[in-house]
């Protein structure tokens, strides 16, 4: 994925990028687990998840891998990122977190409080 593919929900989207070598990653398989089950406030809280192999990515728990081009670098080991609506990384991580972590950290931001009130 590029940088271009992320900036296209920019202030539209905040977004879950997975990072794994291969699609098969027992740690990324996990962390698409966790999420899954919690399809309605994923939408609640307009999260995209992104999982990004070396050999492509998906999105929103699709089986449809789009190819990656210009991957600069090669993807060793599992990693995870929260990107805010302004586009910024708002959480990394080396290990699968629960939904409810994403959940109450986004809860606590600004721009979501102000989607809360309406």
């Amino acid at each position: 994925m590029q940088a271009q593919d992320l900036e296209k929900h920019q202030w539209k989207n905040r977004i879950i990028a997975i990072s794994s070598p291969e699609f098969n990653d027992r740690y990324a398989e996990d962390q698409l687990r966790l999420l899954q089950g919690n399809l309605n406030a994923l939408q609640e809280r307009k999260l995209i998840i992104y999982h990004v192999t070396n050999h492509g990515f998906t999105k929103d728990f699709s089986s449809e891998i789009f190819p990656s081009e210009n991957t600069q670098t090669e993807i060793t080991s599992f990693h995870i990122s929260l990107i805010g609506l302004d586009g910024t990384e708002k959480m990394a991580a080396d290990s699968p977190r629960t939904a409810k972590q994403f959940f109450d950290l986004i809860d606590q931001m600004p721009m979501r409080q102000e989607e809360m009130k309406e």
